[in-house]
């Protein structure tokens, strides 16, 4: 018996539902969207479901702000696109933040930028680029600031390729210790005991990383604003480095207030917290390398404390930050 082929109009009609039959379909601010490079079968069809129905995630638009349909699962996160699904995921609200602290940028992440900012988040700063693509180890760093994260705990033999000196790797270890993160795995789902810390990470992991931090850690950001008193800097809270170290060597500052750090020698100022060289006492306190004769760093300060700090490039030079 002969097979009766469909005609093109046929066959043109049945491939955009052949098409959403395979991949997922979300419901976002109240329209139905099918991703359509989403299959219901791929392991990560349920975080981002759960993400894009949140309101975290929405996938990419077109020049006239209309959803496409398209997720772009294997793609490469950039910074501000990874600090935006934290800060979202984390339950901040960007708009009141964005409203009362400055960003310092023009960009489309500003608002997210000034949660950053007011919070003292790891890796956001004057300094970084924000449509770069992020790193595994860098978005680790964003999500334990946004969603306040106990990153005291000791980086043991989990992974190969994390050491005490690998940056963020704290971050890292804390992720992995609440089952946030779990690192590589191979083809039969065992772990390899790598986590690549200096890789690109795409769009469908990091939707799995801000679903597991929500059951692990909640909402940290929802019900938080910038304080009144962190929305403009006091002139005050400079410390200045010379030759001699830090001036002053003990500042008293409120929470919330920012401090600027200047160099003014002709070597290098890495500011970061005690104890050296892990600085674990504040981790996000860690300008994460030197700075240059004239340039400065700038840290705000969320948690009340006394904090020790030091010149990772000098450690003899020491200062402290009282925050009230």
């Amino acid at each position: 018996m002969k097979m009766k082929l469909l005609s093109a109009t046929a066959l043109a009609f049945l491939t955009p539902i052949t098409t959403s039959a395979l991949g997922i379909q979300v419901m976002i601010n109240g329209q139905t969207v099918v991703f359509a490079d989403v299959p219901q079968s791929a392991w990560f069809s349920t975080y981002v479901r759960s993400t894009a129905e949140a309101g975290i995630v929405s996938g990419y638009k077109d020049t006239q702000g209309n959803l496409t349909g398209k997720f772009g699962p294997s793609n490469n996160i950039t910074i501000a696109e990874a600090l935006k699904i934290a800060v979202e995921g984390a339950g901040y609200d960007d708009e009141l933040y964005g409203a009362r602290v400055a960003s310092g940028v023009d960009h489309w992440a500003s608002s997210y930028v000034s949660v950053a900012k007011a919070e003292g988040f790891t890796v956001i700063d004057e300094r970084v680029r924000l449509d770069i693509p992020a790193t595994r180890a860098e978005v680790a760093a964003i999500f334990t600031s946004a969603f306040d994260v106990n990153t005291e705990t000791p980086v043991g033999n989990r992974y190969d390729d994390v050491t005490v000196s690998t940056t963020h790797a704290f971050s890292i270890e804390a992720l992995s210790r609440d089952g946030v993160v779990s690192g590589d795995t191979d083809i039969h789902g065992r772990a390899t005991g790598t986590f690549r810390p200096n890789d690109r990470i795409n769009r469908a992991e990091v939707a799995k990383m801000v679903s597991e931090a929500r059951i692990q850690y909640g909402t940290p950001g929802q019900g938080k604003a910038p304080s009144e008193e962190g929305t403009e800097q006091s002139e005050g809270n400079v410390v200045t480095y010379t030759s001699s170290g830090f001036s002053p060597q003990v500042l008293r500052v409120k929470k919330g207030e920012s401090v600027t750090f200047k160099n003014m020698t002709t070597g290098l100022l890495w500011v970061a917290s005690d104890p050296h060289p892990l600085h674990t006492s504040l981790p996000s306190f860690d300008a994460l390398k030197g700075i240059a004769q004239g340039e400065i760093y700038i840290y705000t300060f969320t948690k009340i404390g006394s904090w020790g700090f030091h010149n990772h490039a000098s450690a003899s030079h020491k200062g402290t930050i009282i925050v009230e």
